[in-house]
C-alpha cells in the first residue's frame, strides 16, 4: 500500500523522465468515467465538482468524455486551475463552469456526483471552499471519487460508494473510507519508482519559518579520534542538509583539531585516543535532546572502540546511522532498525559476517538488510538503498565522489534527513539522490578535481533549485 508522500514522489519523478503528464490525466480520465458508466448504467445527470489541482484536471477530462458520450454533465470548479496541464483539461470542457456555491442545489437533481477535488498532496485540514463542497458532495447523490476521497483521514473526508485510484492503492484506503476500490495503471514507467529522483524531495517536511533552535533536527555525532577530517564532514554533511545542531563527541587527541575546521561545530572532548566503553554514558545523556545518532566517522578500529559502539547501539533507542568503522564488528542484534551505509568492502564484510554468499549485488545488498533487521545504503557507481522489502537504486553522481571524504557528507545527510522526520528508507533514498546530484554539479563549478566540502555546499542549492 502505497503512501500518500510517496504518490507524489512517484508524480514528480516521471516528470523528471519526460513522462507526459497530459496523457496520464487523459489514461486517468477516462479510467474514471468507464468505471462510472459501467457502476451506475442508469445515471444520466452527472455532476463533477474540480478542484484548482491536478485531481481537478482529472475532473475535466471525466466531464468531457462523459458528455461526450451523451450524459447530462455539470462541472462545479473550487477553484481556477494552478498547473498548465490542468487549465488545458479546463479548456478542452466545453460546457458551463458553475462556482462552488452552486455545488448543493445541482447536486440535488444529479444521479451521480464524481469528487475530483483533491488528491493525494492534501496536507492538513479541509479549507474553505473544499470543506463546504465535500460536505455537499456527503449529503448528495452516490460519489465516485478521483485516485482518493478528497480529505482522506481527516475529520468530515468525502465518503464515495466508489473509488477509482491510480497506479497502487495508498495508504489509509479501505472499504469503509473508500467504497469500493479499483486500481488502474495509467501509464506510469516503472523507472520512476525503481530510481530515485527529485521527487524524492517532496518527503522532506518544510522547514517552520519560526522555528526555535533545534526544531529541524538534533544529530548527535560519535566519531574521529584516529582521523580528524571525517567528523567535520560528516558534521558539515548534516548542516548542510538542514539540521540545526549536531553536539559532536570526538576524543580529546582529534577534539581540538576537529573544532577548528568551521565555527559552527560543537565539538565534546572525550578522555583518550579513541572512542571507549566508558564514554557512553556521556553520549547518552545527549540522547533525550537529540533526534537520531550517527557513529562511525574517523573511529579507527581500536578493539575498546568496538566494544563501545556495540554498547552504544545497544543503549541508544532513537534513530541510528552507522557509517564506516562503527561498521567494523557490527553485531546483527545491535543494528535493528539502524540505517547502514557500507561501500563495497564494507558490505562485503558485513555480508560474511552473517554468512551470506550471493553473486548479484541487489540481492546481496537485500539479504544484509534482513540479516540485521535494517536499512542499507550501498554506496557505489549505482547506489541500492533497501529495507529488505523495498530497493530503490540511485543513478546521480560523478566518478569523482570516489574522492575521500564524500562518504562522511552523505552520512551526515542522512542522520540530518531521519532527524526531520524521515525514515532510514526514505533519508537514504533523498540523501543518496542529493549527494550525487550536488557532486554533479560540483563538477561543473570546480571540474572533475572537487573536493569533498565543494560537493557539501552545493547540498541546500540543489534543495533550493527544485523545492523552490
Amino acid at each position: 500500500m502505497l503512501p500518500l508522500a510517496e504518490f507524489r514522489v512517484l508524480d514528480h519523478n516521471a516528470v523528471a523522465l519526460d513522462t507526459d503528464l497530459g496523457e496520464l490525466m487523459e489514461t486517468a480520465g477516462k479510467a474514471v468515467a468507464n468505471a462510472l458508466r459501467e457502476r451506475f448504467p442508469h445515471a444520466q445527470r452527472i455532476i463533477v465538482a474540480c478542484g484548482s489541482g491536478n485531481n481537478g484536471g482529472d475532473g475535466f477530462v471525466t466531464a468531457r468524455l462523459l458528455a461526450d458520450a451523451g450524459l447530462e454533465v455539470s462541472v462545479v470548479l473550487a477553484g481556477e486551475p494552478r498547473s498548465a496541464i490542468s487549465l488545458r483539461a479546463r479548456d478542452r470542457w466545453k460546457g458551463e463552469v458553475h462556482p462552488s456555491q452552486a455545488l448543493a442545489k445541482l447536486l440535488s437533481g444529479a444521479d451521480v456526483a464524481v469528487d475530483a477535488l483533491l488528491g493525494s498532496g492534501l496536507h492538513g485540514e479541509l479549507r474553505e471552499p473544499y470543506g463546504e463542497m465535500v460536505a455537499a458532495l456527503n449529503g448528495g447523490p452516490p460519489v465516485v471519487a478521483m485516485d482518493v476521497p478528497s480529505g482522506l483521514g481527516l475529520p468530515g473526508a468525502v465518503v464515495p460508494k466508489l473509488t477509482v485510484t491510480f497506479h497502487a492503492l495508498k495508504k489509509g484506503m479501505d472499504a469503509a473510507s473508500c467504497g469500493e476500490i479499483i486500481v488502474a495503471d495509467i501509464g506510469f514507467s516503472p523507472e520512476a519508482e525503481r530510481y530515485t529522483g527529485p521527487g524524492e524531495l517532496q518527503l522532506l517536511p518544510p522547514v517552520v519559518a519560526n522555528a526555535r533552535k533545534g526544531q529541524n533536527g538534533v544529530v548527535a555525532f560519535v566519531g574521529g579520534g584516529p582521523y580528524t577530517g571525517a567528523p567535520s564532514l560528516a558534521a558539515i554533511g548534516a548542516y548542510r542538509m538542514g539540521a540545526d545542531l549536531v553536539p559532536m563527541f570526538v576524543p580529546e587527541s582529534a577534539a581540538s583539531i576537529v573544532a577548528k575546521h568551521a565555527p559552527e561545530l560543537i565539538v565534546h572532548s572525550l578522555p583518550g585516543a579513541h572512542f571507549a566503553p566508558g564514554h557512553v554514558a556521556t553520549v547518552l545523556e545527549v540522547e533525550a535532546k537529540a533526534n537520531v545518532l550517527l557513529v562511525g566517522p574517523g573511529l579507527g578500529r581500536d578493539p575498546e572502540t568496538v566494544a563501545a559502539v556495540d554498547v552504544l547501539l545497544r543503549q541508544w533507542r532513537k534513530p541510528r546511522v552507522v557509517d564506516a568503522d562503527a561498521l567494523f564488528g557490527l553485531q546483527a542484534s545491535a543494528a535493528q532498525n539502524a540505517l547502514l551505509t557500507p561501500h563495497a568492502g564494507e558490505l562485503a564484510r558485513l555480508a560474511k559476517a552473517v554468512g551470506i554468499d550471493a553473486d548479484e549485488r541487489e540481492s546481496t545488498v537485500t539479504a544484509v538488510a534482513r540479516a540485521y533487521g535494517a536499512t542499507v545504503l550501498a554506496k557505489g557507481p549505482e547506489d541500492i538503498i533497501t529495507d529488505g522489502s523495498r530497493t530503490r537504486r540511485n543513478r546521480t553522481g560523478h566518478p569523482r565522489l570516489a574522492v575521500g571524504g564524500t562518504g562522511d557528507v552523505l552520512a551526515g545527510m542522512c542522520a540530518a534527513a531521519m532527524a526531520r522526520g524521515l525514515t532510514g528508507f526514505q533519508a537514504a533514498r533523498v540523501a543518496a539522490w542529493l549527494l550525487g546530484t550536488a557532486g554533479e554539479r560540483a563538477a561543473e563549478v570546480h571540474g572533475a578535481g572537487f573536493l569533498a566540502t565543494e560537493v557539501a555546499v552545493q547540498v541546500p542549492l540543489v534543495i533550493r533549485e527544485v523545492l523552490g
